[in-house]
């Protein structure tokens, strides 16, 4: 078992009262970025959250706590060190990965729809806010519960504040049927929402063309999380490139696969084909966004 692998594991097989966000998040990114500082990340944090308390005050209302955390994040001030967070529009489509990890988005005060959002839940969940991830194609926001039991998306790529399903679902098209069956547009589960936390990690992975460590974290993933749609692409996508790199740039034609080696040919494609058979089920549709390989 390879170290990233290991490490994904160790974080997903925690107890249910163990699962932290912020210990989970710095644990996916220093697969990435080994050099991450744990202990400043963690100190980061605690003086964010002590800001946050302090801008909301003695209220112990929902909407002081939102607003102060919104202020916190979004308004230059001395909370913050007038140095707001904000969208990195140097990166639209919010692909580069370094812009995924907590501590550079601590850092430069630069972020993206993985960051952001990560950044947001934990702070929020700190105050005391009911909130969970939530994700579309190709993007994560925040689902908020509100005590009378109304469910409101934050958008926190565009300062944290309510979004409507239509006006995200316009911004990042997907089924009905995709909906309907929990894929997307879902407040996730503390366990849901750590295993999607770690779909970065199968993003550098298939970067580095480790595609079996793809193949092992997206299973991790789909374990906790089976409706994770990234990771069900991930690991039909991981298994095409491996039928790939092992056989069809070898041989013209499956008929000339050596016959000790079909078996595996056979399995790959079997795989590649349930994985995305199993996404569309549910309501996927190739949108021509990202890497995938569908034989």
């Amino acid at each position: 078992m390879s170290e990233a692998v290991a490490a994904v594991e160790a974080v997903l097989s925690l107890p249910e009262a163990e699962r932290d966000y912020a210990r989970a998040k710095i644990a996916f990114d220093r697969i990435l970025d080994p050099t991450i500082d744990r202990a400043w990340v963690l100190a980061e944090l605690d003086r964010l959250t002590a800001a946050a308390c302090e801008l909301a005050g003695a209220s112990t209302g929902e909407a002081a706590k939102l607003n102060a955390l919104r202020k916190l994040i979004y308004e230059s001030g001395a909370w913050n060190g007038h140095r707001p967070f904000s969208y990195d529009m140097s990166d639209p489509p919010g692909r580069t990965m370094a812009n995924k990890l907590l501590a550079n988005y601590l850092k430069n005060r630069r972020g993206q729809c993985v960051s952001m959002p990560v950044l947001f839940l934990i702070l929020g969940e700190r105050l005391g806010l009911d909130l969970a991830l939530a994700s579309t194609p190709h993007h994560l926001f925040i689902r908020h519960r509100q005590k009378d039991g109304r469910v409101i998306n934050l958008e926190t790529s565009s300062g944290g504040h309510p979004a409507r399903d239509s006006w995200i679902r316009k911004g990042f098209p997907m089924t009905d049927e995709a909906v309907g069956n929990g894929l997307y547009m879902r407040s996730l589960p503390r366990r849901e929402g750590v295993a999607m936390m770690a779909t970065t990690v199968l993003e550098h992975l298939m970067h580095k063309r480790v595609y079996r460590e793809a193949i092992s974290v997206s299973a991790l993933i789909l374990e906790k999380h089976p409706l994770c749609c990234h990771a069900m692409l991930t690991y039909g996508t991981a298994y095409g490139f491996l039928m790939q790199s092992e056989f069809e740039r070898k041989y013209p034609s499956p008929l000339l696969i050596p016959p000790p080696l079909r078996q595996r040919y056979h399995e790959y494609s079997e795989h590649n084909r349930r994985a995305f058979e199993a996404a569309e089920k549910l309501g996927w549709r190739d949108d021509g966004e990202g890497t995938i390989f569908a034989a």
